[in-house]
């Protein structure tokens, strides 16, 4: 985020505070419970959004030097990816051209070249057929025409991005949707992976990326955890495209208009939490020791489970922090997973149960709640429904 758009969001923060204020986008908006439980609806959200759609997978650090790579399922299309010799990204379906079978087992690693472990056909991490098991008794096959198939992939300003299915080019521009300046500011490059986890959970994945939109529940559902650190029932509100970002203020940031009269010295990430929806399925968080994605996907073609795939990655100083005192990274996501799978996931998940008795046929998101309005009817115009009003309350 640039300068002057960090002191702007201060300005926006500073004055809901002095007037006990927040955003306000207008009006309810109601939306169906049915929207998290109908398996035809989940049939055409994962065509459109988890085949057809370009993702931002993670950051550039996930493939730090030529020839690692990263093998990932979690789209149900299972993807290698390569930063190659010359170290070009790259991405592949991974799945071998003899019978099918994936190529490479989740994970991450260093490698030139993948064998299958059915038939040891070997491929390079460029994707080309290098050998043939046995080639002589199984049949003459030309090697150029059967590498693995390619995926559009792309990086930019620190993001990794793959469409699972083959086509076009990706345009990471077009997918920030004006978020361009945002990232490169924040300088992901520097920020070293750390560590992943996967979360399930038996709540839609949309009822999951749902409780990231909203610090309403704060002072409530986390009264005992967030609430410490973070303001609750106060944020901004931007809009780029189809993605979405909101700012929140912690509990420094009282100190800073208290003690610091300068506000183009305040440090800003030291100051807030920086919350991005990155349409369609991923949320983005800037806080000051380091960056979390959190990519969410439904999970064995259920609309009641999904699987949350958190990475994070560290900030260069609090890297040296976690190295000189040898702690583990994984061990950052104790204090995250109490919060997200004891407290939001949680009672997210009682919401999935409730929708499913049919009681309750919709649920409403507030006028203080505009990001919930905008993941809800960002999602249903790119599949060509209607959109849900807002209104007056």
């Amino acid at each position: 985020m640039e300068k002057t758009e960090q002191q702007r969001v201060i300005s926006v923060l500073r004055e809901h505070i002095t007037n006990g204020t927040t955003v306000d986008a207008g009006g309810i908006l109601k939306s169906p419970l049915s929207d998290f439980t109908c398996p035809d609806l989940l049939a055409q959200e994962q065509e459109q959004f988890f085949r057809k759609t370009p993702l931002m997978m993670g950051l550039s650090t996930d493939l730090p030097d030529p020839n690692s790579y990263w093998a990932d399922n979690a789209t149900g299309v299972p993807i290698l990816m390569v930063r190659d010799e010359q170290g070009k990204f790259r991405a592949f379906a991974n799945i071998c051209r003899h019978r099918g079978a994936q190529v490479v087992p989740e994970g991450r690693g260093t490698k030139e070249q993948f064998s299958c472990p059915f038939h040891a056909w070997t491929y390079r991490n460029d994707g080309n057929l290098l050998a043939v098991n046995r080639e002589s008794q199984f049949g003459k096959i030309e090697k150029n025409d059967h590498p693995l198939t390619e995926l559009p992939a792309a990086e930019a300003y620190g993001t990794l991005w793959v469409r699972p299915t083959p086509g076009e080019p990706i345009d990471v521009d077009d997918c920030l949707g004006g978020l361009k300046d945002d990232l490169i500011n924040w300088k992901l490059n520097d920020h070293h992976f750390a560590s992943t986890q996967d979360i399930d959970a038996r709540v839609n994945w949309k009822l999951a990326i749902d409780t990231f939109g909203e610090n309403y529940h704060f002072s409530v559902l986390h009264r005992n955890t967030l609430a410490n650190d973070i303001e609750g029932n106060l944020q901004t509100h931007d809009i780029y495209d189809r993605n979405y970002r909101m700012v929140f203020a912690n509990r420094r940031f009282n100190y800073a208009m208290e003690n610091l009269p300068n506000q183009d010295e305040w440090p800003f990430r030291h100051l807030t939490l920086s919350v991005y929806f990155i349409f369609p399925n991923t949320i983005f968080l800037v806080d000051p020791v380091g960056v979390d994605v959190l990519r969410i996907f439904p999970l064995e073609n259920s609309p009641s489970k999904s699987r949350t795939v958190h990475s994070w990655y560290v900030e260069p100083n609090v890297r040296e922090y976690f190295v000189d005192h040898a702690i583990s990274f994984s061990a950052r996501f104790d204090g995250f997973n109490e919060i997200i799978e004891n407290e939001d996931y949680k009672v997210a998940a009682s919401t999935q149960a409730n929708a499913e008795t049919g009681i309750q046929s919709e649920v409403i998101f507030g006028r203080n709640e505009p990001a919930l309005h905008h993941y809800h009817n960002v999602h249903r115009s790119a599949l060509g429904r209607e959109l849900l009003p807002v209104e007056a309350a």
